[in-house]
């Protein structure tokens, strides 16, 4: 025990008494100025208790070889001893009225980690990278490191540092992925191909041409999100069909045992606004309920002239332990979102079909009208049920189904400047429909003296689409391109134009599916798995050249990865992955041609470093597409058009990759990628890639300070004669904690205001989509 009292003689207490006074309640609330140097902790609490007029007692074996920060401004006492405090693995209780007692900090820190290390958490970790599991790749719980494909991971605390808002928000700084902006539409590419979207694992899909995947869901506010893990490559194993890039798979944050409370709201460029509100804890004495329910509202304008949106978010979930061995969750999502001044997947053309250079229009161009827009509303609800069995093997039951109704969305674009084109329509009860169902077993097995992990499941999955449209173009309306949609008036008789159509798009599909992790020696582990899917494929449309019916039953995925740890912190691996794509083309004879198949090859290496809080890796791939449609140039007697499968595009490249905790308050996520196809159509995506998004917590008088960038640089793209030089972006942030409880963030996105095309397009006529200018944000938060 420590021997101190202010008199010079030891005290024979256990505790270490500083002082006490009688104005205690008074010395708690008050701002007290503290100027102290760094010291050890003792003679820093011994001074702060005396000029405070409080008691401040601990056990001298805790503050043994502790040293205090120096802390030098006006505080609330119990301020400045959090900072007197921080980083000594310490924190205080008030015991009695005007005494403070000292003790190790309790484990709510630890179960947050240890949660995080379980099932792959990241809210509450302040980490840049994951360390628990991931099941995106394989269905399995590999930690990033056993996973022998690239997989990065966007954690809450990287999308609270620069206030990424929106999914697409998010995937801007996501490394390996590139934003293709196409008007509204904001494509989400990855080794220069389309993704696919799943929520906690559940594909998600939107079929029909503004309405699709890549719109539908971008525009979505994260707030209800804990970390979205973006698989690269295919995804045969966990999707059986879909897209060849990767797979985007956002997971949602969960009940917390502990009360949680947080309230935040900021305010911004283009009169925009934003507030949100997260609230969650155990709901009886016992814990074995617990609940959470977590809101946004966002409103404001854009860069774009007469261009407003909204959205609210409300989400809401329950974790219920029906017994020690078994766990359900029941949770629901309504969004809510109005956007005007749309202009559809329209891009602003900046060349004629002739050749003929239009020149380019400002930023602030909009090409639709001030009504051309629509309201729309989600409604989610999302189950699942967990349960361990005695021998290690657990059971896992999720389902989810969403419905997304549009009643009316009104069109107006200047669609085309030369020849100049009018596109005005309607699109009216226009619904989409997403449900899935999965069910899997997973567990561990004893073979050949080594312990192994196998899984097998079964899920199942729909969608359908449907849509009323009418729409017309118009050429003599005499509008100035260059005034852009503000001009388009609405016509009273829109709703009464002609190619009144209906439209359904609907897919279902069922599989079955076997994966295992097999330890070959101790250094050695082999992922090998496979799906076997039924497919089927129903879409009329207006247009003849997609209506279509496909059928494919038992169709294979197959997956193999194997990684060797040569270090106890670095693997290597390789991978074969693929996925399947139906098709509606046929061959000479009639018959439909086989699904077209992406196939994925990586190796590379993984590393673990500073007890795992920091995450590397190196990879390189090459993709190939088998069965791709070929015009043979012959017809049908019908006129329908004769095909034959053919070699697809290759594409290959390399990627690294670096997430965590780099030094101790310095967080960062970067990578460099390099993609090269064989197809020169993919001039409008970046060959090379650079992304970096880091920040630092400063230390000492200034430890409440945190700052940072995030950057993005890519190479040259083209689109026939337009050019995009190589650029950067940069974006700035710094956040102030004044106290445990409130900070101040301000967020600027493209600080130096560089002007460049986000989107661009050779149909022709080229046109181009304009990147958004600088902005500013600033936002409060309150936790609780």
């Amino acid at each position: 025990m420590s021997k101190f009292s202010r008199a010079g003689r030891p005290l024979r207490k256990a505790t270490l008494s500083l002082l006490c006074a009688s104005a205690w309640a008074a010395a708690w609330a008050a701002p007290l100025a503290i100027d102290l140097p760094a010291q050890p902790l003792g003679d820093a609490l011994k001074s702060l208790a005396r000029s405070a007029g409080v008691t401040i007692a601990a056990d001298g074996a805790l503050l043994a070889g502790k040293q205090a920060p120096a802390v030098r401004g006006q505080f609330e006492l119990s301020d400045g001893l959090r900072q007197l405090l921080r980083g000594s693995g310490l924190e205080f209780v008030q015991s009695i009225p005007g005494t403070y007692l000292i003790r190790a900090v309790q484990l709510d820190t630890v179960t947050v980690k240890a949660q995080a290390h379980r099932d792959g958490t990241t809210e509450g970790t302040g980490s840049y990278t994951q360390t628990g599991p991931s099941r995106s790749a394989t269905g399995l719980n590999l930690t990033l490191r056993e996973t022998p494909q690239s997989v990065s991971v966007m954690t809450r605390q990287r999308m609270d540092d620069f206030k990424l808002e929106t999914l697409t928000d998010v995937m801007e700084q996501t490394p390996g992925v590139t934003i293709d902006r196409q008007g509204d539409g904001n494509n989400i590419m990855v080794r220069g191909n389309a993704v696919n979207l799943q929520v906690d694992g559940l594909r998600q899909l939107a079929s029909g041409w503004y309405a699709n995947t890549q719109t539908f869901y971008t525009m979505d506010d994260m707030v209800e999100i804990d970390r979205i893990e973006v698989l690269k490559g295919s995804s045969g194993l966990v999707s059986g069909d879909g897209k060849y890039g990767g797979t985007v798979n956002m997971i949602r944050k969960r009940p917390t045992q502990e009360f949680k409370a947080s309230v935040g709201a900021g305010i911004g460029s283009w009169d925009s606004y934003r507030a949100d509100v997260d609230l969650g804890g155990a709901l009886n004495d016992s814990g074995s309920i617990r609940g959470r329910i977590v809101a946004a509202a966002a409103d404001g304008k854009d860069f774009r002239d007469h261009a407003k949106r909204s959205n609210q978010t409300l989400y809401g979930t329950v974790d219920v332990d029906l017994s020690p061995d078994t766990l359900l969750n029941l949770g629901f999502t309504h969004r809510h979102r109005e956007y005007y001044g749309a202009s559809s997947t329209a891009m602003i053309q900046a060349y004629a079909a002739n050749g003929q250079y239009l020149g380019l229009q400002p930023r602030s161009y909009n090409l639709g009208a001030p009504w051309s827009g629509y309201d729309q509303d989600t409604n989610a609800l999302n189950a699942s049920l967990e349960h361990s069995f005695g021998n290690g093997w657990k059971a896992s039951l999720r389902a989810s189904t969403e419905k997304t109704t549009v009643p009316l969305e009104t069109t107006g674009i200047l669609f085309m400047a030369m020849p100049q084109a009018v596109d005005l329509g309607y699109t009216r009860d226009s619904t989409n429909t997403n449900r899935g169902l999965a069910l899997d077993l997973h567990g561990p097995v004893q073979l050949f003296g080594r312990t192994h992990e196998l899984m097998f499941g079964f899920d199942t999955a729909r969608t359908r689409s449907d849509a009323y449209s009418g729409a017309d173009r118009f050429t003599n309306l005499g509008l100035d391109y260059a005034a852009g949609g503000g001009g388009i008036a609405r016509p009273e008789d829109l709703l009464d134009y002609p190619m009144d159509n209906h439209s359904t798009f609907s897919s279902r599909r069922n599989s079955v599916y076997a994966a295992g992790k097999f330890s070959l020696a101790d250094p050695v582990k082999l992922i090998a798995g496979a799906r076997l899917t039924n497919y089927r494929q129903y879409d009329v449309t207006p247009y003849a050249w997609s209506n279509y019916d496909i059928k494919k039953s038992g169709v294979l995925t197959p997956y193999a990865g194997l990684v060797v740890d040569v270090h106890p912190n670095v693997s290597l691996y390789g991978s074969y992955a693929s996925v399947f794509k139906p098709q509606s083309a046929i061959d000479a004879s009639g018959r439909v041609l086989d699904p077209e198949e992406g196939q994925t090859r990586e190796i590379g290496a993984k590393g673990e470093f500073f007890d795992k809080r920091l995450n590397a890796s190196l990879s390189y791939f090459w993709m190939k597409t088998d069965n791709v449609a070929e015009e043979t140039g012959n017809e049908m007697p019908d006129g329908t058009a004769i095909y034959r499968s053919a070699s697809g595009v290759t594409k290959r490249g390399y990627e690294l990759e670096l997430s965590g905790e780099i030094a101790r308050g310095w967080q960062a996520q970067g990578s460099y990628v390099q993609n090269s196809s064989n197809l020169n159509n993919y001039t409008y995506l970046p060959k090379n890639q650079f992304k970096l998004g880091s920040t630092y917590q400063l230390a000492g008088a200034l430890s409440g300070l945190t700052v940072g960038a995030s950057t993005r640089w890519q190479s040259k793209t083209t689109a026939g004669p337009l050019v995009q030089p190589s650029f950067w972006v940069v974006d700035l942030m710094a956040r102030y904690r004044f106290n445990t409880h409130l900070s101040l963030n301000l967020n600027v996105r493209n600080a130096f205001d560089k002007s460049y095309f986000a989107g661009m397009r050779d149909f022709g006529r080229v046109q181009y989509t304009w990147g958004a200018p600088r902005s500013v944000n600033v936002s409060m938060r309150y936790d609780f």
